[in-house]
């Protein structure tokens, strides 16, 4: 139980653990520790007391998990700024170690394969504080008016941040319960459905929200403001009526109002693109976030100011994820951009769809590659490796996907894009978590051969298991064009090329990597809608 006695105790550490405080130890993902692997997160219940003038945190979670293989120690991640009060096993005290962000439990006699168990720690402290809108921390800003507004933001650096876990993607609990505790007069807006009404008692509120379809640790979501509640309803394109419910501040309402037609437009044509909207049996949900926003499942981070009625950027992106990121899942972040590319592609796609392919082609071609690292690289990687906010991940990612439309056409292409979200008919009916799984690049890459009937292994071994772009050489001999692509450590390209001649657009074949196509005395143009990623074509010497 979390006692007044410990609040007082923690408020009066704060100020010390502000000082000592730096970046986390740990960060999110990277090759699973034995005492990680060997069991599996069923259940989190998560129940916090925030005091938001101490910018302090007294918690206590409830891991339930089942043994994968024999347990002789168990290893929970949590940011070392917290300390830690007790730790249970089932119930009863049991030997612990708490160093470097990492909870080590040692069972008294080990746990066997298939077991069942709960792990309760109590902590308390001040987390890491953002020190800017675009990083990760917990964001104690104030209204207009000076009260308290407070946002969790951890993708990059993980949800230990905050709250105790196993912190890798490859394990979602199946579920979450959070109980919140702040000062009377906010409110709590979180994942899943609010159970009942909240419970106010001596000055202080407390919020349960529940949340039933697995969830990845770093969208558990906790947003505390004095927040308006704007609720409507959103027919879905498989006929569910599904809860929509924006907590924006005071003052937002009449902005937000305007906004909603867009954002729930947003929602109509992602599902018409890529299917149902996942989380339909629990809502549709966005919060005013102090920070610039974030993928929280069902509750939306939002922080561009209700600014774009007709298109909102950052609204699009962060929607996006909820098919890419919390639907289909990553199981190492060495394969983010499975989250990052797919949703930043979904921005010219929307724009195509609702103003034309020049918007399309506008959005698109802003996007510029640095072309430092492989997009997916053969190996296990963690958050301090991957640079999910960086060029790359996100503009060339997106920029691949662009280029596979070319190679596929339009009609396989969205084809794929509907069966990587959803495999079959009854994933796209299920609304009970049934429908949310763990994907990685080699994964992608069998189903375009599956549903393009070809292997392009070599496209995707080019661009996204290359950090170099391919370049495209030319010359004229004798009225014909040649063209040569010039391919990281000599790998097979096949990929043809669209060349305007005088007007008229054709194809030039390259199976070998090279190819030609007569262009005798008119005018061409390599690839005139800019449909190829690639290092812009040199002329050859």
């Amino acid at each position: 139980m979390i006692t007044r006695a410990l609040i007082a105790a923690v408020l009066v550490a704060a100020p010390l653990f502000a000082q000592a405080r730096g970046r986390p130890a740990n960060f999110s993902g990277g090759v699973l520790r034995a005492d990680q692997a060997c069991y599996d997160v069923r259940r989190y219940e998560l129940s916090v007391d925030v005091d938001p003038a101490a910018q302090a945190i007294v918690g206590s979670l409830i891991m339930r998990a089942e043994a994968l293989t024999e347990c002789r120690a168990l290893a929970m991640d949590l940011d070392d700024c917290f300390k830690v009060d007790a730790v249970e096993l089932d119930g009863l005290g049991v030997s612990y170690e708490f160093r470097a962000g990492r909870i080590v439990i040692r069972p008294s006699s080990p746990l066997s394969a298939g077991a069942l168990f709960d792990v309760r720690v109590l902590y308390a402290g001040a987390p890491l504080a953002a020190k800017s809108p675009t990083e990760d921390g917990i964001t104690w800003s104030k209204t207009k008016s000076g009260e308290p507004w407070i946002s969790t933001r951890c993708r990059a650096v993980g949800a230990d941040l905050w709250w105790p876990c196993k912190d890798h993607p490859s394990d979602k609990p199946d579920g979450f319960d959070l109980r919140c505790t702040v000062p009377a007069g906010l409110v709590c807006a979180s994942n899943g459905s609010l159970q009942g009404r909240p419970i106010t008692t001596a000055g202080r509120t407390t919020f349960h929200w529940r949340t039933t379809s697995p969830i990845a640790n770093h969208c558990v979501a906790l947003n505390i403001a004095p927040y308006v509640l704007l609720k409507d309803t959103f027919t879905c394109v498989d006929g569910t009526q599904m809860p929509v419910a924006l907590y924006v501040l005071p003052g937002s309402e009449r902005k937000a109002k305007r906004c909603m037609r867009t954002f729930l437009d947003h929602v109509a044509v992602f599902e018409r693109v890529l299917g149902p909207f996942p989380f339909r049996g629990e809502k549709y949900g966005l919060a005013e976030t102090p920070h610039v926003g974030g993928p929280n499942q069902t509750m939306l981070g939002y922080g561009n100011g209700f600014r774009d009625e007709q298109y909102d950027q950052r609204h699009n992106h962060e929607l996006a994820h909820e098919w890419w990121g919390n639907l289909v899942t990553c199981r190492g972040w060495q394969d983010a951009w499975l989250h990052e590319a797919f949703a930043t592609y979904m921005q010219p796609l929307y724009r195509e769809i609702r103003f034309g392919r020049r918007a399309y082609d506008a959005e698109l071609h802003r996007h510029r590659t640095v072309n430092k690292a492989p997009l997916a690289p053969r190996r296990e990687l963690s958050t301090s490796e991957v640079d999910l906010d960086g060029n790359d991940i996100a503009y060339k990612g997106s920029l691949v996907l662009h280029t596979l439309r070319y190679v596929l056409g339009d009609e396989v292409f969205f084809e794929v894009l509907r069966r990587f979200a959803y495999p079959t008919p009854a994933a796209r009916r299920q609304t009970d978590g049934g429908q949310v799984r763990f994907v990685d690049t080699e994964e992608f890459v069998r189903l375009v051969h599956e549903v393009a009937g070809e292997d392009l292994g070599w496209f995707f071994e080019v661009y996204v298991r290359r950090a170099a772009l391919p370049r495209l050489v030319y010359a004229v001999v004798g009225g014909k064009l040649e063209l040569e692509w010039q391919v990281p450590d000599g790998l097979p390209f096949p990929l043809s090329v669209p060349v305007s001649v005088g007007g008229v657009e054709v194809r030039a074949r390259m199976d070998t990597g090279k190819g030609s196509i007569d262009v005798s005395t008119a005018d061409f143009d390599i690839d005139p809608g800019r449909r190829l990623l690639m290092a812009r074509p040199r002329k050859r010497r």
